[in-house]
């Protein structure tokens, strides 16, 4: 969730409503263009060590244009991947940029979609929740023996 309002925001810092519109792809109609549907697909992950996890997402951006203009589509696939730049911010972290890559699709294939591949590892030690001791006690005694 966190993801798809950091992709969204990024949108609508660079293309305000209402002349923009930014859709959830849970929406089928009733959507006014220009606007973008986004959707974020988890890639999975894995172990990597005891420790760490690597995983991944894809960050999809597709784009509905008023009036077809593959110009505009273009200028739009250049806008979005200086957008994303080479890291993406999510809160307190930064992801890198993977692969970057646009399609055409629909019926017509006539709509824009760029696709953004991001990885990341993460830190899976659980923090310590023992308490630390503060004094230790030490008794010694020694064993006499009898001769």
């Amino acid at each position: 969730m966190e993801i798809k309002k950091a992709a969204n925001g990024l949108l609508k810092g660079r293309y305000p409503p209402p002349q923009y519109r930014i859709y959830g792809k849970e929406i089928r109609e009733g959507y006014e263009a220009p606007c973008f549907f986004t959707e974020i697909l988890d890639r999975g992950g894995r172990a990597e060590t005891r420790n760490f996890a690597k995983g991944g997402f894809t960050v999809k951006i597709t784009y509905f244009q008023a009036e077809r203009d593959e110009l505009d589509q273009l200028k739009k696939v250049d806008e979005i991947k200086s957008l994303f730049g080479m890291s993406f911010r999510v809160g307190e972290r930064r992801l890198t940029a993977g692969d970057f890559s646009h399609d055409y699709i629909g019926e017509y294939q006539d709509i824009l979609q760029v696709s953004i591949e991001f990885g990341y590892r993460e830190n899976t030690q659980e923090a310590d929740t023992a308490s630390v001791a503060q004094e230790i006690g030490v008794e010694i005694t020694q064993d006499e023996k009898e001769v």
